[in-house]
């Protein structure tokens, strides 16, 4: 394993954790498995925070000339729920099913095999686009969350919104 640091030229340290890149240069030549087992670090997305590392559990085997990643990505999102913007934490597990084939010979960043420079294998990349796309459109506390009040803003969650009940449209006006 390759571990990348990086550093703040300035301000406080933080614990951060290197990202995660391997040389797969033994993997492709004798065809050996990697197998890995590696938290990794998820930056914030979209509102989405991520309190702990991702964990990384995967298996790399050469296929032809490239490898296949294949396991699972389990971490916890954090975030606002979209109706009653309370805060919520829910697991998310990802299975992987990936293959990737030596480059073209181009450097576009958004290629199938944009984790995959020569033989390194940005793993800390593939995790966090996995992690990413997986998660939800509507992030909800419960399937039949009330939501807010639209004419005091309170949780109707709580049960203490007494404001009478509306129909959509109807906001009271005459």
């Amino acid at each position: 394993l390759q571990w990348g640091v990086e550093a703040p030229a300035r301000g406080p340290r933080s614990c951060v954790m290197p990202p995660l890149t391997i040389d797969i240069g033994g993997l492709l030549a004798a065809g050996r498995p990697i197998t890995l087992d590696e938290p990794v670090e998820v930056a914030a997305f979209g509102g989405f925070t991520f309190s702990q590392p991702a964990r990384a559990k995967l298996e790399l085997r050469r296929v032809d000339r490239g490898i296949e990643v294949d396991g699972t990505i389990e971490a916890t999102v954090s975030g606002p729920c979209d109706r009653c913007v309370e805060d919520i934490t829910a697991p998310v597990r990802i299975p992987v099913e990936e293959r990737f084939d030596p480059p073209s010979g181009t450097s576009d960043p958004f290629a199938d095999n944009n984790v995959l420079t020569g033989d390194l294998l940005d793993v800390g990349d593939l995790v966090r686009q996995l992690v990413t796309s997986a998660l939800p459109l509507g992030f909800y506390c419960s399937d039949n969350c009330l939501g807010l009040c639209p004419t005091c803003g309170r949780n109707k969650n709580d049960g203490n919104c007494t404001c009478p009940s509306t129909t959509e449209g109807d906001h009271g006006e005459s």
